[in-house]
């Protein structure tokens, strides 16, 4: 069972960006718990990137405060501490992949903190049998597919031992297959090792696959719930600019010319479910 302990707590929390004259976060209050699942959406300027990185530390708050696993973000001296609680994954494998040997990136921030090198092997062994990247141990990551980079940038945040693993749009420059192995991947991590992940997301059908959704639009939480809550209301996710997965629109669409549908399908199963109940009844 997932423990309801807070893995990161947001509390009126605002971020203005130098020479900015508007809040890029604006009086944000959220929580994230330990083995939960967390979707952020919204539009591009919405703010979603913002807080990832005011969650990682990489921005200090302008106003309110961020605590990840009890430990203020604003205090200089707990960055190290922080960044191994909650690891970041970003956009570009390219740009985080920093060695030529697969199993040599994996080590890179381990070796960076000191840690001791039969520590250091047997976590990169676990981390890459984490990702299914074991037989990739020798490998070339220039040599990888986008999926398979992304899945070793994974490795790297794991092998320090996170409590959170925050993903920043990371499967936005992937193709349909290299998004479902980091996919798969992530969802994995988050059953089996029970380590919370905040997903960053365009793709409205990785929000619908989370435990719970935030919806930001001009730095404020615009909505927020349980993805079936959220994408049920198809007008209001469309006013932000969104969106929603495929078969709510579907289900949204077979409503619109009167069969009697659920309005809050999210998954092709539960569509099927609803045909064959429907199919039956005739």
């Amino acid at each position: 069972m997932k423990q309801e302990e807070n893995r990161i707590v947001a509390s009126d929390l605002t971020y203005v960006y130098p020479d900015a004259h508007k809040h890029a976060v604006d009086g944000v209050s959220m929580r994230v718990r330990s083995g939960e699942f967390l979707a952020i959406l919204g539009h591009n300027g919405s703010g979603k990137s913002t807080l990832a990185k005011l969650f990682n530390a990489l921005y200090v708050p302008t106003g309110g405060t961020v605590w990840v696993c009890g430990l203020d973000t604003r205090n200089d001296d707990l960055v190290f501490d922080i960044r191994q609680h909650a690891g970041m994954v970003f956009q570009n494998p390219d740009n985080q992949i920093v060695a030529t040997v697969v199993e040599e990136d994996v080590a890179f921030g381990l070796e960076n903190n000191g840690v001791p090198p039969k520590e250091i092997r047997v976590r990169i062994d676990e981390a890459l049998r984490a990702v299914n990247m074991s037989q990739y141990a020798q490998k070339a990551p220039h040599m990888l597919s986008g999926g398979q980079k992304q899945r070793v940038a994974i490795a790297g945040v794991l092998a320090m031992k996170p409590d959170v693993i925050i993903l920043d749009e990371s499967t936005a420059m992937l193709d349909p297959s290299g998004r479902a192995e980091v996919m798969n991947t992530v969802h994995r991590l988050n059953r089996e090792e029970g380590i919370s992940v905040v997903l960053i997301t365009h793709y409205m059908s990785e929000a619908a696959t989370a435990d719970y959704v935030i919806v930001m639009d001009e730095g404020k939480v615009a909505l927020s719930g349980t993805p079936r809550e959220v994408f049920s209301q198809v007008e209001r996710v469309r006013a932000l600019g969104l969106d929603v997965p495929p078969m709510t629109e579907l289900a949204q669409m077979l409503r619109s010319g009167g069969l009697d549908v659920r309005g809050d399908v999210l998954t092709v199963d539960e569509m099927v479910e609803e045909v064959c109940r429907l199919s039956s009844s005739i």
